[in-house]
């Protein structure tokens, strides 16, 4: 008897026999009490009493497949004989329920890094039908196009593997619909609410902007020699950079902004000095916050100009010359010479 039954459906049941005669023969039935099925006696033309049971309620395989019943059979001698049957009726099932997740909404977060081919999550859904109308075909009913690149749905066993490559920079979350339906055609869905986590898998990136280069040697501490831009695209501790400079030299960095700082002349006693060094060769460095930490670096190659900041130098303090009274005129008594650290015009010595 399938579940779907309607209450007032009746069903046949075989009569019984009594080889009396008369007030001795089959008389009547009784069924014992049962709260979904009640008898019904139908009599024949000739007098033949036909059994029928009668379905009163509802019924529901998932509450109860099986039902026992019993049927009496009753002369109407005296003494009263009788005689019992045993009515066994197989609830079948019929599709009258719906697919039903295990959750509302799943709520999953997933690091960046996670391989290809990766199971994120599992979907799963019930059904209290049986056979065909139990089995659940899994599907996305609404996603977008990206997290369909991204992920993938087992229709079987509800997996949802990853099958691109999660980027935190490049989508942060994904939500979609997933559906679940039986044999039957009945239907039943589910949100998914998938968070991307922050990996540290970029590396601070640095821009340098030149303001004054090359710079004169006797430019002023902190005059500005280059604006600095990091850059790094995680997030949280991931992306809180930190930018430093290599080696004793004169110059330091400077924050300006976030994310921007400004490279200066040192506040040293003599900062600059071409004469020394003519040119600078700095590296920059930028290190995040993540765990291990990455750096990026960049150079830059600083280029001194000459100031006439030196004054020529005699080869000696003093010259001493012993003079013939009888040299002619026009005579070289003396050459002196003299040296300036200077460059260019500024090195460029005249005599007087």
């Amino acid at each position: 008897m399938i579940e779907s039954t309607p209450p007032g459906v009746r069903f046949p049941l075989g009569s019984g026999r009594d080889p009396d005669i008369g007030t001795n023969s089959l008389q009547n039935y009784q069924l014992i009490p049962n709260p979904l099925f009640s008898l019904v006696v139908r009599e024949s033309p000739d007098g033949t009493k036909q059994p029928e049971l009668l379905l009163e309620k509802s019924l529901d395989r998932e509450k109860q497949r099986n039902h026992s019943l019993i049927l009496t059979a009753a002369d109407g001698g005296d003494p009263v004989r009788s005689g019992t049957t045993q009515i066994k009726i197989n609830v079948t099932d019929a599709n009258d329920n719906a697919p039903v997740f295990t959750k509302e909404v799943y709520k999953v977060q997933l690091l960046e890094n996670l391989p290809e081919g990766s199971l994120a999550f599992q979907v799963k859904a019930t059904d209290s039908d049986e056979g065909v109308n139990a089995e659940i075909t899994y599907s996305f009913s609404d996603i977008s196009n990206r997290a369909r690149q991204l992920f993938t749905l087992d229709s079987r066993t509800g997996d949802v593997k990853i099958k691109g490559s999660l980027d935190y920079e490049e989508g942060k979350r994904y939500e979609a619909t997933v559906e679940g339906k039986d044999g039957g055609g009945l239907s039943a869905h589910a949100k998914v609410h998938i968070d991307i986590l922050d990996v540290n898998d970029n590396a601070p990136t640095l821009s340098l902007l030149p303001i004054l280069n090359p710079i004169p040697e006797d430019s002023v501490p902190s005059t500005v020699v280059a604006v600095i831009n990091v850059r790094d695209r995680d997030s949280g501790d991931n992306g809180a950079v930190s930018c430093t400079i290599d080696g004793d030299l004169p110059f330091r960095i400077e924050p300006s902004s976030e994310n921007t700082y400004k490279l200066i002349i040192a506040m040293l006693a003599k900062a600059l000095d071409r004469e020394e060094a003519a040119f600078h060769e700095l590296v920059l460095r930028a290190s995040d916050g993540g765990e291990p930490a990455r750096t990026g670096t960049a150079r830059i190659r600083v280029a001194v100009l000459d100031a006439n900041d030196n004054a020529p130098v005699f080869s000696q303090a003093e010259y001493t010359v012993r003079v013939p009274e009888d040299v002619p005129v026009g005579f070289t008594l003396v050459t002196v010479t003299a040296t300036d650290a200077d460059e260019g015009l500024n090195g460029h010595v005249k005599y007087s």
